[in-house]
């Protein structure tokens, strides 16, 4: 009995988590402009973004845009049209066709998949924890990119890199009032959960087991991060 009630507890924390950013939200594009257009799915996040996916017969079909929500309302909302950048194919031929009412639209694409940026080791495992529905990118892969790159600090540009180079849908920032869910493309918030980071200890610039990135040797100017929250949400304003 005792196991059985553990067993839905776990299951249920899992959904609970897995909640906690928009759903994916799969709908049909309509009313056509030149850089928009309109989806018959309301209240959604703005700034939530997906993808825009033309079937041409029974067995083709292609993404050949990005949609990112500009405004919504409770029964449509307002997309932004953009070119399709991530999962890039450079060997093969480019999609061209443009995007016309009927294409199909899944928003929150990728939302599944999370680049976390906490403080310390124990925000990391509490974000494990708390966000087990997700699947958590870690972030020495981010660390090493920015060794690789010379970016001793993370700015918006690093993040949405990352994101495409991985197949990654949101940034998250743990900080100790609260978590926020951050889109790739569009930069903006999207979700923010009341988990907060655990004690005021820092591994600069974010946890990962690589500890500070050195910048260029050429660059003299100061990289030291003391602050985690204070930088993170002026990085989250960029």
């Amino acid at each position: 009995m005792l196991r059985m009630f553990l067993s839905l507890f776990i299951s249920f924390s899992s959904i609970l988590s897995a909640t906690v950013v928009p759903s994916q939200t799969v709908t049909t594009l309509q009313e056509v402009s030149k850089s928009g257009g309109i989806v018959p799915a309301g209240n959604l996040p703005e700034g939530i973004s997906g993808i825009v996916i033309r079937r041409f017969d029974e067995k083709h079909e292609a993404v050949i845009a990005t949609a990112v929500v500009k405004k919504s309302t409770d029964e449509r909302s307002e997309v932004e049209l953009q070119p399709f950048r991530l999962l890039p194919q450079h060997k093969l031929p480019a999609v061209k066709a443009k995007p016309e009412s009927g294409d199909r639209v899944i928003l929150g694409y990728l939302y599944d998949r999370v680049l976390p940026i906490v403080p310390n080791s124990r925000s990391f495992q509490k974000a494990k924890e708390s966000f087990s529905g997700l699947t958590l990118i870690h972030p020495d892969l981010f660390a090493v990119e920015l060794a690789s790159d010379r970016d001793a600090l993370p700015h918006r540009n690093n993040f949405q890199k990352m994101c495409r180079k991985q197949h990654i849908g949101l940034v998250m920032f743990m900080f100790k009032d609260g978590t926020d869910f951050i889109d790739c493309i569009s930069w903006k918030r999207v979700a923010k959960s009341d988990v907060t980071a655990v004690s005021d200890e820092l591994t600069a610039p974010f946890y990962n087991r690589f500890g500070e990135i050195e910048p260029p040797f050429y660059d003299f100017s100061s990289y030291e991060l003391k602050d985690f929250d204070k930088f993170y949400k002026k990085v989250e304003g960029e």
